[in-house]
């Protein structure tokens, strides 16, 4: 659950590799056993791939809040910030870790195609301070608030304690690194000008449809099988969680800052 970037960044495809990310050993480090599980072959398949491209998405998630910090520096942004930011690289990394540890306990292979790593946008466009506003809006306030909504519900719903209490670690970090974006655009929004704005206002119809992308399933394409204990959830309710946050939190929480984050979404799902 792993942030994937910032708008314009592809998270990559089957046809995309550049090589195997294999954390089999890291996974057997970390030996998480799982009580005996009432699962269906079909359940169980789901729930591996499930774990497996939550264990790719949280390790490369790591190269964006990497990347993030040399953003910051220019920016100007506190040192202590950049400290907090270098910290969730590795929490992502430890998410990978962890996933795939799932992975394992379920009987699967912890070893998966790492999608191409494309560079967190630069925005050589903007001022230092403007692009880092792009980033952390893409990454944090929406990507990131979105997925502690899903990991919320997903760990409610967890069955087996050692699933649950991963889910919860998990959880911790990424309510963190959404504060994150949303504390950044309270203390550095202030310092843009009103022509800066608008184009941040523009930049979020790009970052919306990224995100309507990944996470918007129509019901025709709702996955068959669902199996919220072991992490395999209801696409349709997961869908419906996903555009209650937008709706609820993101779009009201950007306009309190004077952001048009609601016209934004409306071109992004026109598109």
């Amino acid at each position: 659950m792993g942030a994937t970037g910032a708008a314009g960044v592809p998270g990559g495809g089957a046809d995309d590799v550049s090589h195997m990310l294999d954390l089999r050993r890291e996974a057997r480090a970390l030996a998480i056993v799982l009580p005996e599980l009432s699962l269906s072959d079909e359940a169980r398949a789901a729930a591996v791939d499930e774990w497996l491209g939550r264990m790719v998405n949280e390790h490369v998630s790591a190269r964006v809040f990497a990347a993030l910090i040399p953003q910051l520096m220019r920016a100007g942004v506190d040192a202590s910030e950049q400290a907090v930011v270098a910290d969730m690289v590795g929490q992502e990394l430890r998410h990978g870790r962890l996933c795939a540890a799932v992975v394992d306990a379920l009987g699967g292979d912890a070893r998966a195609p790492l999608p191409e790593l494309v560079d967190v946008p630069t925005h050589d466009d903007a001022t230092p301070l403007e692009a880092v506003l792009r980033n952390v809006l893409s990454i944090s306030c929406l990507n990131e608030t979105v997925a502690v909504a899903l990991l919320e519900t997903g760990r409610e719903l967890a069955g087996p304690p050692p699933i649950r209490r991963i889910l919860t670690e998990i959880l911790r970090d990424e309510v963190n690194h959404a504060k994150l974006g949303w504390r950044l655009v309270e203390r550095l929004l202030p310092r843009v000008d009103a022509a800066t704005r608008a184009r941040l206002d523009a930049y979020l119809v790009p970052a919306f449809r990224q995100l309507l992308e990944r996470h918007y399933v129509p019901d025709h394409l709702a996955r068959p099988i669902s199996a919220p204990e072991v992490g395999v959830d209801d696409t349709r309710a997961s869908c419906a969680l996903f555009l209650d946050v937008v709706t609820t939190v993101i779009v009201p929480g950007l306009e309190a800052h004077g952001l048009d984050a609601r016209a934004a979404v409306a071109i992004a799902s026109a598109a």
